[in-house]
């Protein structure tokens, strides 16, 4: 009982520490200006489609999506049409990723039935 209680006044005073410091930060904030120089980079995205056959099923496209995403540069790869060639719309910043690495995951993606086939190829 005695714990539970010691427990608790120790949780009391955190909180109201918690909560002081913070309306004495955001107070302190509020007055004081802050000048923060930044140097901000501009990345310019470019999205292109990428036809891809020997997709088979939905696990391919999700698996292929996912391959191309992971890449630096790659902001989203979504499917856009299924069929017997599957297109791929793939936003990503040409100064960070090229059109070749973003063919190499595609056809470096394991396959859904054979993980060690490479079933698909890209089509130029």
């Amino acid at each position: 009982m005695r714990f539970i209680k010691m427990i608790t006044v120790l949780c009391g005073l955190l909180c109201t520490s918690l909560y002081t410091v913070n309306a004495q930060t955001s107070t302190i904030a509020e007055t004081t200006p802050v000048v923060e120089k930044t140097m901000e980079t501009l990345v310019v995205e470019k999205t292109m489609e990428v036809k891809v056959k020997g997709v088979g099923c939905s696990r391919d496209c999700q698996a292929i999506s996912f391959n191309v995403a992971k890449l630096s540069g790659v902001s989203h790869c979504r499917t856009v049409k299924k069929g017997a060639t599957t297109t791929f719309e793939v936003t990503y910043a040409p100064s960070i990723a090229d059109e070749k690495a973003i063919y190499s995951a595609i056809e470096n993606t394991a396959g859904c039935s054979k993980q060690k086939d490479k079933p698909y190829k890209v089509k130029l």
